[in-house]
């Protein structure tokens, strides 16, 4: 009998209906998990679904590359098996090749994009197999070469385009993902083939397999080996999401190089891993006499944290991604003073998405939100009845995070420190046109209190697990010193306006920074990887997963709580009046008009706007990657010694 359960008499060379089913069951299986996990993903199904989806799809993926294995990837004695392959490819990306024409032809069915490319990457993949079962060798190396040559000539392409300035159109993006998902992969497998056979073949010669089979399948194990202690080396000393990428990377060429699935299944769990958005939080009550009203941008509306608010994550509409664990949501529900909130800060909020829309000319509201933060507490008119108002401002104006991508990006980054620090002076003014024009929108007895920036970074010499040099985090440290301190003047320009100064050293004092523990335990993340709620082709876009960088996390969030009660309690008078009553006092100065205008445009590495702060900093950037050819010549380099250790220790004990 052979391995695929063929019977001397068992009609046909599968063993008919057990042999089919030993065969292609597994298959299936994979399939149906594939597309189940896919749709639980893409519809935002709770997290306790989500992992009963993943464990199914773990095991068909196991049941699969093990009957792959196990199987060998020899050519079958008949043409059956090789037909049903042919049908099920064929078959697989027809169906994912509609799937994907209808979803762009207006039919409403949210998975259709995404499940129907994951069943036609599957029916792909049933045509590298064929392929690679193929007898003839000797088409696998040109097809190998000129796949690859397709995919590399894409990518440099593609990154010319972009480092110079120009968007990616969707076309260009659509070759972009044939060039990375599509030729690369494929000319990969056939190299790996081709490797595979060569040294099978020559090692299979009489007299020489012995100690080839022996030196190869040891120099393999030591070079994989290596790699998977390199991976646990760098989680041991904080460098987990690099450890992931290692090892992910070491899992995809050994699934490469043994012609099995379990490489689509790596990618594809991981995907529907990290864009699964949780689901959102109802928002906090807004309140009746004494609300708290939180003002301002992202370190003010809670992002960097594990869930939002309804409807305030989503990347096609309000993207404001307010958080029930925001500082702001937790003082208004714990402090008894207060009644609700009234939460309008916004993510990625300017001082121009702020201020009244009557105050200055360049005032508007931000994508999916209907008026500027001033503008719709003043719509709110009588209902509004503020205690205490909170605002924090200004951080995005003077490209904080702008300064953080920078850093983390190849080069000395406080090298480029005036393209930022020399933009200050034009914050402060538009920060204090800004809080004037809050001053003027609320009554007269109502406090307004300024918020600081937490220093995110401790000041150490040592710092594990954080990709930035010693000149960096100081660069960073004071950039966000000097960023609040042109806050501290904006309040006394703008008068009227509390500062709570205590707010920049909250995470020193709780001990939360980034260098002070260990990074799954900061109150900052670092680099944080999460979804955005919306269609599942937004939730799937890789550009909205890293939001959550550089941000206070819940810890963090816990902390400036702490803080901000401890300043109430130092000025008991200051919330012991009545309801706000009065009318807004119009009898202030107006702000000058333009002020917001004043800053510099942010010159941020993910989107090209074409500024002069955009095109020095690129081309810095691009100095200093190509000023950095040993390392990334070494890159590859790497990945090919470790590409070649699996193929000699696959090839030891392939079956001839």
């Amino acid at each position: 009998m052979s391995d695929d359960g063929a019977a001397p008499n068992g009609g046909g060379p599968t063993g008919g209906g057990w042999g089919v089913l030993i065969r292609w069951g597994p298959r299936l299986l994979f399939l149906a998990a594939a597309i189940v996990l896919t749709t639980q993903s893409a519809r935002g199904a709770p997290r306790s679904e989500l992992n009963w989806a993943l464990g199914f799809f773990a095991a068909c993926s196991l049941l699969l590359a093990w009957r792959q294995l196990a199987r060998g990837n020899d050519p079958d004695a008949a043409g059956s098996p090789a037909r049903l392959l042919i049908g099920a490819g064929a078959v697989l990306c027809a169906g994912g090749a509609t799937m994907l024409i209808l979803s762009r032809t207006g039919v409403e069915a949210d998975t259709l994009p995404l499940v129907g490319s994951v069943v036609l990457v599957l029916g792909l993949g049933c045509f590298v197999e064929l392929w690679r079962q193929q007898d003839d060798r000797a088409l696998l190396l040109p097809g190998a070469l000129l796949l690859g040559i397709v995919g590399i000539v894409l990518v440099v392409v593609l990154l010319v385009l972009r480092g110079g300035g120009n968007g990616l159109s969707t076309g260009l993006l659509v070759a972009l993902g044939v060039a990375v998902l599509v030729c690369l992969p494929l000319g990969l497998n056939a190299l790996s083939e081709w490797g595979l056979r060569a040294l099978s073949g020559h090692w299979a010669e009489e007299g020489r397999r012995g100690p080839l089979v022996l030196s190869g399948g040891l120099a393999g194990a030591v070079v994989v080996a290596g790699a998977t202690g390199f991976a646990v080396w760098l989680a041991s000393h904080d460098w987990v999401l690099t450890a992931i990428l290692v090892g992910s990377v070491l899992v995809l060429l050994v699934a490469i190089v043994s012609n099995t699935h379990a490489d689509v299944a790596l990618v594809l769990a991981g995907l529907c891993l990290i864009a699964a958005a949780p689901p959102e939080q109802p928002a906090p009550p807004p309140g009746g006499n004494r609300v708290l009203v939180a003002v301002g941008d992202s370190y003010m509306s809670g992002e960097g944290a594990g869930t939002y608010i309804e409807n305030t994550n989503d990347a096609g509409g309000d993207h404001c991604r307010r958080a029930p664990s925001a500082y702001a949501v937790k003082i208004a529900a714990q402090d008894s003073r207060f009644d609700g909130l009234r939460f309008v800060a916004c993510s990625g909020a300017r001082t121009f998405h702020v201020i009244a829309d009557a105050d200055d000319r360049r005032a508007h509201p931000q994508r999916g939100v209907p008026d500027t933060q001033i503008d719709q507490l003043k719509k709110m008119g009588s209902s509004l009845h503020p205690a205490l108002v909170i605002v924090s401002i200004g951080g995005n104006d003077a490209g904080f995070s702008t300064v953080g991508e920078a850093c983390i990006a190849p080069g000395p980054c406080e090298t480029q420190k005036s393209l930022f620090e020399g933009n200050l002076d034009s914050v402060k003014d538009a920060v204090a046109a800004t809080y004037l024009s809050l001053r003027r929108a609320l009554p007269a007895d109502v406090p307004i209190v300024a918020v600081p920036y937490p220093q995110p970074i401790a000041d150490g010499v040592k710092c594990s697990g954080v990709a930035l040099t010693t000149a960096e985090r100081a660069f960073i440290r004071d950039f966000v010193h000097k960023l609040n301190m042109k806050v501290e003047e904006a309040t006394r320009e703008a008068q009227g306006i509390f500062y709570l100064k205590k707010m920049e050293d909250t995470l020193a004092d709780h001990h939360l920074q980034l260098c002070d523990r260990k990074k799954r335990a900061a109150g900052v993340n670092f680099v944080g990887l999460k979804s955005v709620n919306g269609t599942s082709v937004q939730r799937f876009n890789p550009a909205h997963w890293l939001h959550n960088s550089l941000h206070p996390n819940e810890r963090g969030h816990e902390a400036m709580r702490a803080t901000f009660e401890d300043w109430l309690k130092e000025k008991p008078k200051l919330l012991e009046g009545g309801p706000a009553t009065e009318k807004p006092d119009t009898s202030l100065p107006a702000p000058e008009r333009g002020a917001v205008e004043k800053p510099d445009p942010q010159c941020p590495l993910a989107q090209i706007n074409r500024s002069k702060c955009q095109l020095a900093l690129r081309d810095w950037e691009m100095r200093q990657i190509t000023n950095r050819w040993p390392v990334l010549l070494a890159v590859p380099l790497l990945l090919l010694v470790v590409w070649a250790a699996v193929i000699a220790g696959l090839a030891c004990c392939r079956r001839q």
